[in-house]
């Protein structure tokens, strides 16, 4: 009886912070975005290498919506930084161990699309493409072997839910797959290690927490 009573108690209290604070899908909108955010990242396509890396960047966005048409747009660009580190990658050929240090720092433009789901609840729909920068390292028997640099072509796809708190503050959690598109990609480290396609299809999948500021 105390939890159904503590339940109703905090029920009334949302209730009466909702109708306190009308910042609901039908607010009047907003016409620039700036969201930072951050959460994991996990690479894909680099077998054995399947660590999971963590990724912290900003969205910048304008954009508005068509009278009479519910969906919002937002022309993008996306400035982000991951890296990786795995240190007990198995190298049967030689039966030892190596350390595999990568990041990568990319910056996408693209579009975004703005759903209203219900109430304050948002859909969040985007495709961009752009430029990434990564930063690779490998040690064998804490020695170092190879170290270098590369820029690649990528596209991404993302996807994700947001929650309007106010007309300027909202929150999310967002989805999105990133593919290297150069078609000649061969991976140094990818090589030494032996993996069957040399690194050919590298991705990476990132799953993160969002802060929107509406202005």
């Amino acid at each position: 009886m105390k939890t159904m009573s503590c339940l109703a108690i905090i029920s009334l209290f949302a209730t009466l912070w909702i109708s306190e604070n009308p910042a609901s899908a039908e607010s009047k909108g907003t016409h620039f975005l700036l969201e930072p955010y951050t959460g994991m990242v996990i690479k894909e396509g680099l077998d054995p290498e399947n660590a999971v890396g963590f990724e912290s960047g900003a969205l910048l966005a304008v954009g508005g919506k068509f009278r009479g048409f519910p969906p919002r747009f937002y022309l993008y660009f996306r400035a982000a930084h991951s890296s990786f580190a795995q240190d007990d990658v198995f190298v049967s050929s030689r039966d030892s161990y190596g350390c595999v240090r990568r990041s990568h720092t990319r910056w996408m433009g693209g579009l975004r699309m703005v759903l209203p789901l219900l109430g304050r609840l948002r859909l969040n729909l985007e495709a961009g493409a752009g430029r990434m920068v990564t930063s690779n390292r490998y040690d064998e028997n804490s020695i170092q072997v190879v170290s270098y640099d590369k820029e690649l072509d990528a596209i991404e796809l993302g996807i994700g839910l947001n929650y309007r708190l106010y007309q300027w503050l909202s929150v999310g959690l967002m989805y999105d797959r990133l593919f290297v598109t150069n078609d000649n990609h061969h991976d140094m480290i990818s090589g030494i290690l032996t993996h069957d396609d040399y690194g050919r299809d590298m991705g990476f999948s990132s799953l993160t927490a969002t802060i929107g500021l509406h202005f």
